[in-house]
């Protein structure tokens, strides 16, 4: 999606989570489940929904508006790409990126920087949209319709796995959630290891 569209629309965007809690705690509920200990960023914070239940205080974004709503959320925020992250080799312990690999113009050089300023020993999260699941195939179908992910490229968590350790991470583990219909899901869903089932899956991988 373009920045505009972002700039646009951070009123919407914020709705949709609010409107949609059980999915949005779901997703946060398997995140936390994996989510390493240390100093921690997110790429692609947007408004800081995700970083301010993970405990996450530093994130990028290229939208101007998203940044100024997640500063109101405490988290310390860098307008820029998450190919070009302001910080020296090493500098994080683990890097965190929800829904935001779908959105990416370059995915190899994005991971390629987190594998940069990420510590050796260190990890990467990536939850996303399975494009194989049964959520993905319906958000791929009406992606022309949707305001947010018209512009999107989903990928299959095999994709996933793929850009990763091209990127030289290697795969330590695959957790999903999100089981059945969107608009079936009205109460928080537990997760489960493996992917496959799950409309939302989340990879860790170590450097």
């Amino acid at each position: 999606m373009s920045v505009f569209d972002y700039e646009e629309n951070v009123a919407r965007y914020e709705s949709w989570f609010e409107e949609h809690t059980a999915v949005f705690q779901s997703e946060v509920n398997l995140l936390r489940s994996m989510l390493p200990a240390g100093v921690g960023f997110e790429v692609g914070v947007g408004t800081g929904l995700f970083a301010r239940e993970l405990g996450i205080r530093m994130g990028n974004d290229p939208s101007e508006k998203m940044l100024r709503l997640a500063g109101s959320r405490n988290l310390m925020t860098y307008q820029c790409n998450g190919n070009c992250l302001p910080f020296h080799d090493g500098y994080f312990d683990f890097v965190l990126m929800v829904t935001t690999i779908c959105f990416l113009d370059d995915v190899e050089g994005t991971l390629k920087e987190c594998f940069r300023v990420i510590g050796r020993g260190g990890t990467i999260l990536v939850g996303f949209v399975d494009k194989e699941s049964a959520i993905g195939k319906i958000y791929f179908e009406k992606k022309e319709k949707s305001l947010f992910y018209r512009d999107a490229r989903f990928y299959s968590v095999r994709q996933v796995h793929t850009f990763l350790k091209k990127a030289g991470f290697t795969i330590k583990e695959t957790r999903q959630t999100l089981f059945g219909a969107m608009p079936d899901i009205t109460e928080i869903q537990q997760h489960s290891n493996g992917w496959g089932k799950g409309g939302f899956v989340a990879v860790l991988g170590k450097r």
